[in-house]
């Protein structure tokens, strides 16, 4: 059935890994997460000063990241929908945030900011601390998309520059 909530278009969806849940990213500024059998909004998240575009759940299900055009990702509390970290340090849009496999890290890719490039930076952030650990610069234009290796000793990221690349961490 259809999720209805959201008052502006959904740029993302995810199922949690339980497949029980099911979190979705909007232009009306909100993440929220739904009961994925019942199709009810379970809990928002509420905070980004912009459109977010994307959500997706930890490993584990007990977080969610998004990413957003406030240029800042947000990890929140998946139960009690509380707002956990702030990661600030792009300078354009954050368009995907993604745990990685172990949930004690996040990568961000920087998105475009209108008709404007963005920074051309993915960075990966400690889950805990908030604190960026490393900067990856090297693509031409806007990051589309970036994944941390099921490992984790690697990120893959994708550009509006009509490439992908992979890093070492």
């Amino acid at each position: 059935g259809a999720l209805r909530g959201h008052t502006a278009p959904i740029n993302s969806v995810r199922f949690s890994h339980d497949c029980a849940k099911i979190v979705t990213a909007s232009a009306d500024e909100t993440a929220r997460i739904w009961d994925a059998n019942t199709g009810k909004e379970i809990v928002g998240l509420r905070g980004h000063k912009f459109q977010v575009n994307s959500a997706e759940f930890s490993a584990d299900d007990r977080q969610v990241v998004t990413g957003g055009d406030d240029k800042t990702a947000r990890l929140w509390d998946a139960n009690a929908g509380k707002e956990i970290l702030v990661l600030r340090g792009h300078k354009f849009p954050v368009g995907d945030a993604e745990f990685s496999i172990d949930g004690k890290h996040v990568v961000t890719a920087a998105g475009p900011a209108g008709d404007k490039s963005g920074d051309e930076t993915a960075r990966v952030w400690n889950a805990v601390t908030g604190q960026e650990i490393i900067s990856f610069a090297g693509h031409q234009d806007y990051l589309t998309s970036a994944q941390f290796s099921p490992d984790g000793n690697r990120i893959a990221t994708t550009s509006n520059d009509r490439t992908a690349r992979v890093w070492d961490i």
